[in-house]
């Protein structure tokens, strides 16, 4: 990538747009905001420097501006890419380069005429005129190759050539095959992935077939209740264990026809107390549990995450909140502490959640949700912890209880006097200070 092709990645945020749009900024997203484009301005300027370091602190304000943390690490790649500093400041160099001999040379024409008199500069030109006349040039003379010489260079490019094509072709057989060995001691993929696919419609199938047996048992049992002398309590049981375990396995149908949110309502509607679950029976419920919930937050994530990219905190908070009601505590996101990537995508939505829910006024929502990413002691916790103090601060400020917001603008200061909130921390603490009479 060159610097042209950055200039793709230039889009600066239109503020009225957003006014039209009637989106109110805090002033602290106004402020990153105003930080971006001055960047991409900087950026247009071919000042990459300056630019970087108010991407990074537009990054530091907001670690969760992905568009302002995308074009960072583009700068970043074309730093190490050798051509846009050196291209940038070749061109440069040779424009002043080329600027700076035209006015030596123009200076020293006119300084060295200033210096001759009329009847020198004469003289210099007599000179060498006769000079000019005089001189006699060599005549070059042609040197023709012997034929043998010729035949000989001739030979000796054939060969060469010969030798180059044998030694490629030899390359081409080693590389053709090495590649038949891999390939050989590689599974067929494409019969692995269609054995999978087979699987999983074999074991839709399964399911659904279980469903119709069941279906079929729990008719045959109401039909006997209605039968005389009959043992109306057994059968009413069986009949309702069958029920619990018909859902069970419509639910698992659902969910491997990854239709997550019908088959998470399905297993919602299963009574336990009368369910007399295997531990097969059980298991099974728990797994699909945990994989519609899975599923549905990642989709929830990646839609709330764009809204959120576009300042349309209000939608954004919804999507966000349902994912933090899917894992309501620590243990149920602790299940995903071996997955990292996923655990942390629970932390941040939680902490895009409370953002949103400040931006919309609803503040206690918002401090509940810091407080959940700061008492997991995980890791996106540890790298965010400045950010939560900060903006839980703002949101205590934000329910008028100036002291808990003053103690948290004080902690900002004090333990991380070297981040960039520090400024906006003394700002926010003089104004609860008046608050509060101080």
């Amino acid at each position: 990538m060159d610097i042209n092709e950055l200039q793709k990645y230039l889009e600066k945020i239109d503020f009225n747009a957003l006014s039209k749009d009637n989106v109110k900024l805090s002033e602290d997203d106004a402020y990153v905001g105003e930080l971006y484009n001055s960047a991409i301005d900087n950026i247009k300027q071919y000042n990459i420097d300056v630019a970087k370091i108010k991407l990074s602190r537009v990054v530091k304000l907001d670690p969760t501006f992905e568009k302002a943390k995308l074009l960072l690490d583009r700068i970043n790649t074309l730093e190490n890419d050798k051509s846009l500093g050196e291209k940038i400041e070749e061109a440069l160099d040779k424009k002043d380069d080329k600027d700076n001999y035209k006015d030596k040379k123009t200076f020293r024409e006119h300084e060295s005429v200033s210096k001759l008199s009329f009847k020198e500069i004469l003289q210099s030109i007599i000179n060498r005129f006769s000079a000019n006349k005089k001189q006699t040039f060599p005549v070059k003379r042609k040197v023709r190759m012997n034929p043998l010489t010729f035949i000989k260079m001739q030979m000796v490019i054939i060969i060469v050539l010969i030798v180059i094509i044998v030694i490629l072709i030899a390359i081409i057989l080693y590389l053709k095959n090495k590649h038949e060995d891999y390939v050989a001691a590689q599974p067929d993929l494409k019969t692995e992935i269609t054995q999978l696919t087979q699987d999983k419609y074999e074991q839709s199938e399964l399911y659904q077939s279980a469903v119709l047996q069941y279906e079929d048992r729990i008719k045959k049992l109401e039909d006997s209740l209605n039968s005389t002398g009959s043992d109306v309590l057994a059968s009413k049981q069986e009949t309702d264990i069958l029920i619990q375990q018909n859902k069970l396995y419509y639910a698992k149908y659902l969910s491997l026809t990854q239709k997550y949110d019908d088959a998470l309502d399905m297993l919602k509607q299963i009574d336990l107390s009368k369910a007399s679950f295997s531990q097969t029976d059980y298991n099974m419920y728990t797994d699909t549990i945990v994989e519609c919930k899975k599923n549905i937050s990642i989709a929830l994530y990646h839609s709330g995450n764009k809204l959120y990219q576009d300042w349309k905190y209000r939608e954004a908070y919804s999507n966000f909140y349902e994912i933090w009601q899917n894992y309501p505590d620590y243990d149920s996101v602790k299940y995903w502490e071996k997955d990292n990537n996923y655990s942390n995508i629970i932390y941040d939505s939680v902490y895009k959640m409370s953002k949103c829910a400040f931006e919309i006024g609803e503040y206690n929502v918002a401090i509940q949700g810091y407080s959940f990413i700061e008492n997991s002691q995980s890791e996106f916790a540890n790298t965010n912890k400045e950010g939560i103090i900060y903006h839980s601060a703002k949101a205590y400020a934000g329910i008028e209880n100036y002291i808990k917001a003053e103690e948290l603008f004080k902690k900002i200061i004090n333990e991380y006097p070297h981040s960039d909130l520090v400024t906006y921390a003394k700002e926010r603490l003089v104004i609860v200070q008046q608050k509060l009479g101080r």
